[in-house]
């Protein structure tokens, strides 16, 4: 099999030309090696943009992934939609062959890409500061991007430290949740924090992007509560989960203490700036906004699940009455118990919310909501006058400081005792900002874990964190629908919450097997 630094060599040169400022230097030599092409910050610099443009391709590609849209909440949707199929757990036979042709080669190759900057860095001429900088935000991606493939695919092949691409079996996803949470930790450790890093040109840091000690931590706390809350369905249980808990919340406690981030003075100041990109309450995002046409894999806006619920008023050639045509409906009435009066979210996330679901407005609105927490999409204007929608034109916001106080409540929720005061003050800090009624502990029959979870159901609305939340909590069986409500734990074990492997991943790879929950379905 080839090795990886042809590959990716090819693969970065497509990346560095159509995007990054920096191309890769390679000095003319009779033999291609990364010594000669790894040598100068410059040059390291330029390949971990390349690393941040593959993730970017991710964002454009593959978000909404399905299971975003297995928990995304939603009142109504088309009826054998995809939509339908994610929430119920209910593929059809006939669209398995559909559904297996999602693949994770997107996510392997910069995982790879970062074991070339971990392997070099070492030996090129870097000042101790360089090399730290550049191996922290390799540990940085090599971390997210099993993040995310644990989280859609579970058990998966684990790449460690090689530069060739071998056959290779699945692990367990609980011993990548392992490896990962040391990568997140290595990075925590050897980045510095986001105003403090400095460029190979002299420059200070100007876009979220760029990996820092508070992403770092950020991404450790959700990869230590993802293991501890999946302790119900791992393979090997026989480990500490409170420990997790106890790491996790400490990685936020260093996020929202760090100086770094605050929150956005209201509700609106989020829809208007936060989820726009470049806030102090944004902790790391992926740059789209205003490069929605820069990759040539994507001609259109980055996807977004925001895309099936958006209307009018957003889009200028919508009109109110369209909103019963959208593929996913919430209703008015549900918003409104969700988000009670003086909830400065119910006038922010939804459009003129209480004026607009009048009854004498049922004619035009169908007693639906306008989605509105999502406001700036790419339009063009074509020279017959007609106007194109192509996508949002906002940063993906992987977390906010918001995200990381409701995390360290469910954190401390968890761990009890002493704890629990502190969880109620963080929930409490997010309500408060939203104008909202603070914590009462005869909410939800006393359980202030489930209020901690319906609160991140609320702020983090369409934010792609819901389904993530749900199984974290064990809560599969009665926040989903349809088959979730009845999978054993078995099923769980087996793999019934993540996706099936793509087709394209046993190309070449003899070793692999097919998750066992949908091979029994194929």
């Amino acid at each position: 099999m080839c090795k990886i630094r042809y590959f990716v060599i090819a693969l970065f040169g497509l990346y560095l030309l159509c995007g990054c400022e920096d191309a890769l230097t390679v000095k003319p030599e009779n033999s291609l090696t990364y010594e000669n092409g790894l040598s100068t910050p410059k040059d390291f610099e330029s390949f971990i943009n390349g690393i941040d443009k593959a993730l970017k391709t991710v964002t454009y590609m593959n978000e909404p992934n399905l299971q975003i849209k297995k928990g995304v909440y939603v009142d109504e949707y088309y009826d054998d939609s995809e939509m339908e199929w994610a929430q119920t757990l209910s593929y059809p036979s006939s669209e398995l062959s559909y559904w297996n042709t999602w693949s994770w080669q997107m996510y392997y190759e910069p995982i790879a890409s970062a074991n070339v900057v971990l392997t070099y860095a070492d030996a090129a001429d870097l000042s101790s500061e360089r090399r730290d900088l550049y191996k922290g935000q390799a540990w940085f991606y090599k971390a997210l991007l099993y993040l995310e493939i644990i989280h859609q695919w579970g058990d998966c092949m684990l790449i460690r430290d090689q530069v060739e691409l071998l056959p290779t079996a699945k692990t367990a996803w609980d011993e990548v949740a392992d490896y990962a949470i040391d990568m997140a930790t290595k990075a925590a450790e050897a980045l510095p924090e986001f105003d403090k890093i400095r460029m190979a040109n002299g420059n200070v840091a100007t876009y979220k992007s760029i990996p820092c000690k508070g992403s770092a931590n950020a991404l450790l706390a959700h990869l230590c509560a993802w293991k501890a809350g999946g302790k119900y369905f791992a393979h090997h249980d026989a480990y500490d989960e409170m420990e997790l808990w106890k790491k996790a919340e400490e990685a936020c406690t260093q996020v929202i203490t760090s100086g770094q981030y605050d929150l956005a003075a209201n509700p609106e100041e989020v829809c208007t700036s936060v989820l726009l990109g470049g806030s102090r309450e944004s902790i790391y995002e992926t740059i789209t906004r205003n490069f929605w046409n820069e990759d040539i894999l994507a001609p259109v806006g980055p996807k977004h699940i925001v895309e099936e619920y958006a209307g009018w008023p957003v889009f200028p050639t919508s009109q109110p009455s369209f909103v019963a045509y959208n593929t996913c409906r919430i209703k008015a009435s549900s918003m409104k118990e969700m988000y009670p009066q003086n909830d400065l979210r119910r006038e922010s996330y939804f459009y003129k919310l209480d004026s607009m679901s009048h009854d004498t407005l049922l004619p035009v609105t169908g007693g639906y909501a306008y989605m509105y927490k999502y406001r700036k999409f790419y339009t063009e204007r074509t020279d017959d006058g007609y106007i194109m929608l192509y996508g949002l034109d906002q940063n993906k916001i992987w977390w906010r400081l918001a995200d990381i106080y409701l995390l360290r409540a469910e954190c401390r929720a968890r761990l009890g005792g002493s704890y629990v005061e502190g969880a109620i003050d963080d929930l409490n800090k997010i309500r408060k900002r939203a104008g909202a009624k603070l914590y009462d502990a005869s909410e939800y029959g006393g359980d202030l874990r489930y209020a901690i979870f319906k609160e991140r159901e609320k702020e983090l609305l369409l934010e792609g964190q819901r389904y993530y939340d749900i199984i974290r909590n064990d809560y599969v069986r009665t926040e989903l629908r349809g088959n979730f409500r009845t999978v054993t734990n078995q099923d769980l074990k087996d793999g019934a919450l993540f996706l099936m492997i793509g087709s394209g991943a046993f190309n070449r790879n003899p070793l692999l097997r097919q998750n066992a929950y949908w091979h029994r379905r194929l």
